[in-house]
């Protein structure tokens, strides 16, 4: 497994589907935890919701003050989440009127879709796929609907150059934040192969409205995606839940994906978390991984990012993703990319050099310094690592 004690019995609780042995034996663990402590783990990792929803069906009773604290966080999170998809309902109905297909993507879409109450999923922002031809018809939508972009000018442009979705908008009341992707995958990080969801999709019908979201197995792929590159697996327990309930819904086959994670080179990277969610929706057992070490991962979701700045945390862990990918997919097809820097800064300073003062050049210096050093700091670490697992 890929989580310490903690993460582990809250990741079982909130698992979809269980066994009556696998019940009993949560029962028995949650008579020798505190609770107040698991419920901070929620809470932090998303999860609260979710907690509240399947506790009830494991125990009967909780503490007056617990089970108040994650009803009202259930309630609220209900509440938010049935406004937020009123607002993509009336959005959805406007775009088409311009000819805009829109796909819901990540929480939005599970919220509808995988979970049997929208209540249960949090979503911080709500995330959308357009095809790229509708950018200008979106942007003017987006002023016909008093959206306002959140950001402009350099870092506008790099949005819409580099990332794979256009400046993120937000609405007048602030209610809804918007990022609006034009495709899936980014590939200055990992080539995917060719792949067009305008052609996988479902429909899913809320609130007497049809939605699109994306097929199952293209949905498991760019979240898993989107964990380990996006996130740099520094990433929530809500996003890993994602991929055990997509599994568990729609019965998804682990050969299938797994022909498919071959293609991108890149199969040593994902193969860690995309085990362990099949493991955790009860579909197969697979304690063995051939691809990066559990410590690896742990490593950097538990103990770099709440241990370090920052600041200095995400150097490490970009490192630490670079020499993992390099290390279990082949030097000779990673060299060309393992100095590719990913942050905004540096995408703007190499594309704009001319329009960033002097001060702001000597600060990317120092950053491209910080990075060096970040991977001469995990490279032994890695090192080690792997050649104690092969022993």
């Amino acid at each position: 497994m890929l989580f310490n004690t903690s993460r582990t019995l809250l990741i079982d609780i909130c698992a979809p589907a269980k066994s009556n042995l696998r019940i009993t034996i949560i029962k028995n663990r949650l008579t020798h935890i505190d609770f107040k402590k698991l419920v901070k783990l929620a809470s932090m990792e998303f999860l609260s919701p979710l907690l509240y929803h399947n506790l009830k069906t494991i125990i009967t009773t909780l503490g007056p003050e617990i089970s108040a604290y994650l009803k009202n966080s259930y309630m609220q999170n209900t509440a938010r989440n049935i406004l937020l998809l009123k607002r993509i309902k009336l959005l959805k109905q406007a775009a088409e009127k311009y000819g805009i297909d829109i796909i819901l993507l990540k929480g939005s879409a599970f919220a509808v879709s995988i979970y049997n109450e929208v209540g249960i999923r949090p979503m911080a922002d709500v995330d959308i796929l357009i095809k790229k031809e509708h950018i200008r018809k979106m942007k003017e939508l987006m002023k016909e609907q008093s959206m306002y972009a959140l950001f402009k000018t350099l870092r506008g442009k790099w949005f819409e150059e580099v990332k794979s979705h256009i400046t993120p908008y937000q609405s007048a009341d602030d209610i809804l934040s918007l990022e609006i992707h034009t495709r899936l995958f980014d590939d200055r990080f990992i080539p995917f192969p060719p792949l067009n969801p305008f052609e996988r999709t479902m429909k899913i019908k809320w609130d007497n409205e049809n939605f699109y979201v994306l097929e199952p197995m293209t949905s498991f792929i760019y979240t898993l995606y989107h964990m380990s590159i996006h996130h740099n697996y520094s990433f929530r327990l809500r996003d890993f839940i994602d991929l055990s309930y997509l599994i568990t819904a729609y019965s998804l086959e682990y050969g299938k994906i797994i022909t498919y994670i071959e293609k991108t080179q890149a199969k040593g990277l994902f193969e860690p978390i995309m085990d362990t969610a099949f493991e955790n929706a009860g579909i197969i057992n697979k304690p063995e991984h051939t691809g990066v070490s559990d410590a690896y991962i742990y490593y950097v979701n538990s103990v770099v990012m709440k241990r370090v700045p920052i600041q200095i945390s995400s150097r490490l862990t970009e490192a630490t993703v670079r020499i993992a990918t390099l290390m279990t997919s082949g030097f000779k097809k990673w060299a060309a990319r393992i100095f590719k820097f990913t942050d905004y800064e540096v995408s703007v300073f190499y594309k704009t050099t001319s329009e960033l003062p002097v001060l702001k050049r000597v600060i990317m210096g120092m950053w491209i310094i910080s990075v060096g050093a970040g991977y001469l700091l995990i490279f032994p670490f890695f090192a080690c690592i792997r050649k104690i697992r092969l022993k």
